[in-house]
């Protein structure tokens, strides 16, 4: 019977310690870029680069704010909002970003994982993040339908899904510049 007990507490230490070992595996590492919506051609193209033997081409370098102009921006906004948002104080933004509780998922640490993913360097993050949006248009959509795109590793319906009853057109443009003002921060 002790004999039955041992191999029954080794099998119980073996598959905490595989169990464990998995959930580690799983967590989102804060130091990686946060995963983009061209990640499943990255990953083909390099299956097949390793399985030919040849070498991987290079990412397509990522564009920032500062490439693109005031259209490329904003557009697909309303026009009535995209002025609102150049015409905005971006340092407004941080009380409403307080004030809303968006500080208390987002972190503009990039090593500090919270339960949104970081507004570090969000505004050249944004300019990227869905093929074909504009940053400004991003940030709208992501602000008044938080669940029309969800950055991997995060969970859907997290985030208060009221902003569009809640927020006036210029906080909500207040919000916007603030945020494409976080840019520029290098990674």
């Amino acid at each position: 019977m002790n004999w039955l007990r041992q191999h029954r507490l080794m099998g119980v230490a073996l598959l905490s310690l595989v169990l464990g070992s998995l959930l580690a595996a799983c967590a989102p590492d804060p130091a990686t870029s946060i995963i983009t919506p061209d990640l499943g051609p990255q990953l083909i193209a390099a299956a097949r680069a390793k399985a030919t033997g040849m070498e991987q081409p290079e990412a397509p370098a990522l564009l920032t704010l500062a490439d693109m102009s005031d259209e490329e921006i904003y557009a697909g906004l309303d026009g009535d909002l995209a002025a609102a948002i150049q015409a905005a104080d971006p340092a407004g933004g941080e009380n409403l970003a307080t004030a809303n509780a968006c500080i208390g998922c987002h972190s503009l640490d990039p090593d500090v994982v919270m339960t949104g993913p970081t507004w570090h360097n969000i505004g050249d993050t944004a300019v990227n993040r869905v093929a074909g949006e504009s940053p400004a248009y991003y940030l709208y959509q992501s602000i008044m339908d938080p669940n029309a795109y969800v950055v991997t590793d995060y969970p859907a319906g997290i985030m208060t899904q009221t902003y569009q009853d809640t927020l006036s057109q210029e906080d909500l443009a207040t919000l916007i510049a603030y945020l494409l003002s976080l840019h520029g921060a290098g990674e």
